[in-house]
Order: C-alpha cells, then sequence, then structure tokens
C-alpha cells in the first residue's frame, strides 16, 4: 500500500512540475512575441495551425530527468523497506523461537512438578491405607474360629 502510494505521490510531482514548467516564463524561448499578429488561416487551407508546444525540449529533459530521479528514489525507498521489513521478520522468527524454547521449558517444569505432586499424594494416600492391606484384627479371618 506504501509502495502505491509513492508511486502516485511520484506521478503527481511529475506531473505538477510539468504543469510548472510549462507555464513558467524563465524558459520561453519558443514563445510567440506579445505585440506579434497572430497567424491567419485562410479559408481555402484545408490544414488546420499547429498548436504551439506546451514545453520546450530543455524543459521536458528537465521533467523526464526529474521524474527518472523521483523514480529512482522511490525505487532505492522501497528496497529499504524491503531490508528493514526481512530484519524485522529475522528477529520476529528469532524471538518466537525463544519464546517456544520457553514455553516449552515451563512445560516440562509443571509436568514434573504435577508429577511428583501425584507421587506424593500417592504415597501420601498409600501410607494411610497401608499399601492396600487392610491389617485390622475385625477383618483378618481367623483359623481358630472354625470347629
Amino acid at each position: 500500500m506504501k509502495l502505491t502510494r509513492a508511486h502516485f505521490a511520484v506521478m503527481t510531482a511529475a506531473a505538477s512540475m510539468a504543469l510548472l514548467a510549462a507555464c513558467s516564463k524563465g524558459d520561453d524561448t519558443a514563445a510567440p512575441a506579445s505585440n506579434a499578429p497572430a497567424p491567419v488561416t485562410t479559408p481555402e487551407s484545408s490544414t488546420p495551425a499547429a498548436p504551439a508546444p506546451a514545453a520546450t525540449p530543455s524543459t521536458t529533459d528537465k521533467i523526464k530527468e526529474e521524474a527518472r530521479k523521483a523514480e529512482e528514489s522511490v525505487k532505492a525507498g522501497a528496497e529499504t523497506v524491503k531490508e528493514d521489513a526481512k530484519k524485522a521478520a529475522d528477529t520476529v522468527a528469532e524471538k518466537a523461537g525463544q519464546a517456544k524454547d520457553a514455553v516449552s521449558d515451563a512445560a516440562s517444569r509443571t509436568g514434573a512438578a504435577i508429577k511428583e505432586g501425584a507421587a506424593k499424594a500417592d504415597s501420601a494416600i498409600q501410607e494411610k491405607l497401608g499399601n492396600g492391606v487392610d491389617a485390622s484384627p475385625s477383618s483378618v479371618p481367623s483359623q481358630q474360629s472354625k470347629p
């Protein structure tokens, strides 16, 4: 989008310079003198009078040179923007890699903490229950009570 805007800005500047050059009074060597009579065309003439040139060749060359310089400037600016974008992309990729490593590390620590907590809870439960063996006298069948 910025490149398009810059392109239009350069074209607008070139058009403005062309208009200013055409309207300037400094380089008007080809313009007819103000006290000279206007050319008269005869009715028998089948070709119309040639229009006056809008700009002198030197003005046209100046405009072309200015447009070329502006285009080069835009190209150089575009290259700078491309290089900056590449640097930014590289930086983002590097930071994303660091973030991935940090998240992976945090997930590993969280998993280890969960395993450790589960092992402690299991140990505490096993101590309370006696490893699944109930050693109370009422639940152990007695061999002597059989007749």
